[in-house]
């Protein structure tokens, strides 16, 4: 198993007093949750070591979350979240000064979202380093020294995008996690 060695850290975005982005009776908070839980395990049967930032409906902040990979030791960081503004499809997010094993991670997980999902890719973005904002602190390599990749899974305001994404959670994670397994595989073994 390709994942063997490694150590994966899932972060489910916001929670908590946070709920994220809203659509259709649904909460971006609770969902990724339930995308994180089904990724540690198929990153598990993969055979990594999974930390979750959270497991229930709490609010961890972004530099505690950083923090605790980094405690963790963690090689790769994935930030879940689903993104809105009426759009549709996958992107990912990276920070601006990731490495190119980063671009790469991105690239295998957001090509496995788009091929398990059917959807449009949005291709694999960079955040600007000068960009405020708190969802960008965890890929920032100041502060998170695992490959760290932020999926924006679908649009939670476009109802199609939801429908989708409420009913494959499992896929997602799936998918996630296959994209993880294909990118530790062109890596030389740990």
């Amino acid at each position: 198993m390709a994942l063997n060695g490694y150590k994966v850290f899932v972060d489910p975005g916001h929670g908590g007093k946070d709920p994220g982005a809203v659509g259709g009776g649904y909460t971006e908070a609770a969902i990724v949750l339930d995308i994180g839980k089904f990724l540690k395990t198929e990153l598990e049967k993969l055979g990594a070591t999974v930390q979750m930032s959270r497991s229930t409906d709490t609010y961890p902040e972004n530099p505690d979350r950083a923090k605790a990979s980094n405690n963790f030791g963690a090689d790769i960081y994935v930030s879940l979240h689903i993104n809105a503004g009426g759009g549709t499809g996958i992107e990912t997010w990276i920070h601006d000064n990731a490495s190119s094993y980063t671009t790469s991670l991105a690239n295998a997980v957001n090509n496995a979202l788009v091929a398990a999902l059917g959807k449009t890719n949005r291709g694999v973005k960079k955040a600007p380093s000068q960009r405020g904002g708190t969802n960008i602190h965890v890929i920032d390599p100041k502060n998170t020294k695992a490959w760290a990749i932020l999926p924006e899974m679908l649009f939670i305001d476009t109802a199609s995008d939801r429908n989708t994404l409420v009913a494959n959670k499992q896929t997602c994670a799936r998918a996630i996690a296959n994209g993880i397994n294909s990118f530790a595989m062109t890596l030389p073994p740990i």
